[in-house]
């Protein structure tokens, strides 16, 4: 609607402005006109009426007036003449050979309208004759036109009306074409939505809007072919990651096996038995590299379903902090969980299993990458209808490349390994909530993460 109103705003002023263009070039041109007429007129020093008035009836004939020489008078005209009642000429000035001497009414009344032999005359009637003075030949066009009072009177009372009807006209045209044009934007914008939504579009391409309707249908074809290559890809790679990860497993199972068999033998030499340990140590590690590496694969591309369920989240940290002690890595750390009272008895609607692997994988980073035994405090509040939860630890914290690879945005060149704490990100984003990764004060690793509460 808002788009409608600035177009009929727009097209209204237009209008407005091209009428009142149209009436200020009409009154311009008249001005000009009036200009030009006066500047391109044959200059005369004196009027015809002037110079007639001025003509002194004499006992020796007509001759001009005393004030100016006959030269001055006839300043800017050819010729002059004086008839008497009969059409006789009874004086003249200059006047021309072809000329006749005498003339007949209806040719008086020809060259008073029109022309005398293609000069352009004017005619006074004085007591001493009719007095006629001539122009010189193509100096002046003469036309006679007749109009009767009712029409100009007419013309100058109905032009208000007739310029509102105009303007009205203008205006209602305005609005249809306003009309229009939003319909057509509307289409366009409509379109422009659906495709940031990654839908297809498939605009009419008629009307003003055709052209850019036209690149809009071609950008989404475009669109809607890279979408299903890229989709192509994703599942390609997901197939291949699940594929890998599956085939990896088998093996890796039965060699964990093995190890620890190998590892309880008391036969064994205690040299051999530390060996079994330690690869019992890295099979583990290798495997949950692989659902790691699985885990975030799913979550990436929307594959990982969330089995969301709402639950207290008191209970529900408890629940998984006494987990994380019943594993070996329980050994190397102490945990301390402190909740409040309002974080005690809040809802979540989360993933149990991928929440409990959040919390796994911070707290396996924070022994696996301190040597020496470390001291977990675990924290939850809320804060801002979120649920806020704090791991820190009092180890040697978090490398400066991890942090600058975790918070910054793109991948960068030769990054540190961190593929843990990236599931770590992708399971509180997958429940719409967010992570920050810094430094412990004064030392160790610190994280808080948001989660929105049910």
């Amino acid at each position: 609607m808002k788009t409608f109103i600035r177009l009929i705003r727009r097209y209204v002023l237009a209008a407005v402005g091209f009428v009142m263009l149209l009436f200020i070039s009409g009154i311009c041109f008249l001005g000009w006109t009036a200009w030009y007429e006066a500047t391109y007129l044959p200059q005369r020093e004196y009027s015809f009426s002037d110079i007639a008035d001025s003509m002194i009836e004499t006992k020796d004939g007509i001759v001009f007036g005393p004030q100016h020489t006959p030269q001055e008078w006839m300043d800017g005209y050819a010729w002059c003449m004086v008839l008497d009642d009969n059409g006789n000429v009874k004086w003249d000035y200059q006047l021309p050979s072809e000329l006749n001497k005498h003339y007949t009414v209806n040719d008086i009344v020809n060259f008073t309208r029109w022309y005398l032999d293609d000069y352009p005359v004017f005619c006074q009637t004085r007591d001493y004759g009719l007095f006629v003075i001539g122009l010189p030949k193509g100096s002046l066009w003469k036309y006679n036109f007749y109009s009767t009072p009712a029409l100009l009177r007419s013309m100058v009372h109905n032009l208000p009306v007739v310029v509102l009807v105009l303007l009205l006209t203008g205006l209602l045209f305005c609005l249809w074409l306003g009309w229009r044009g939003t319909k057509r934007l509307e289409t366009v914008a409509a379109g422009l939505d659906a495709l940031a939504n990654g839908q297809t579009v498939q605009l009419p391409t008629n009307g003003f809007t055709g052209e850019l309707a036209k690149k809009l249908n071609q950008t989404s074809s475009h669109l809607q072919k890279r979408n299903e290559m890229l989709a192509r890809r994703d599942d390609t790679r997901t197939q291949w990651i699940a594929g890998v990860s599956h085939d990896v497993r088998t093996p890796l199972a039965l060699i964990l096996g093995w190890a620890e068999q190998l590892k309880q033998d008391e036969e064994l030499p205690d040299a051999a038995r530390q060996k079994a340990a330690g690869i019992c140590r890295q099979s583990e590690k290798l495997r949950r590299l692989i659902d790691d590496l699985n885990l975030t694969s799913k979550l990436e591309y929307g594959a990982q379903p969330l089995r969301k369920k709402v639950c207290s989240a008191g209970p529900l940290i408890r629940k998984l902090v006494a987990q994380f002690y019943d594993s070996p890595l329980a050994e190397k750390c102490e945990i301390s969980l402190v909740q409040s009272s309002e974080a005690e008895h809040s809802l979540l609607s989360v993933d149990e299993g991928l929440l409990g692997r959040l919390m796994e994988n911070l707290l396996n980073n924070s022994v696996r990458h301190n040597s020496e035994d470390v001291k977990i405090f675990i924290k939850t509040c809320i804060s801002e209808n979120f649920f806020l939860m704090t791991i820190t630890d009092d180890g040697k914290g978090y490398p400066t490349e991890v942090l600058t690879t975790l918070n910054s945005e793109k991948i960068q060149e030769n990054a540190p390994h961190i593929l843990g704490l990236h599931v770590v990100e992708q399971i509180a984003a997958a429940h719409g909530g967010k992570t920050l990764f810094s430094q412990n004060t004064p030392y160790g690793a610190k994280t808080i993460i948001w989660l929105p509460l049910s």
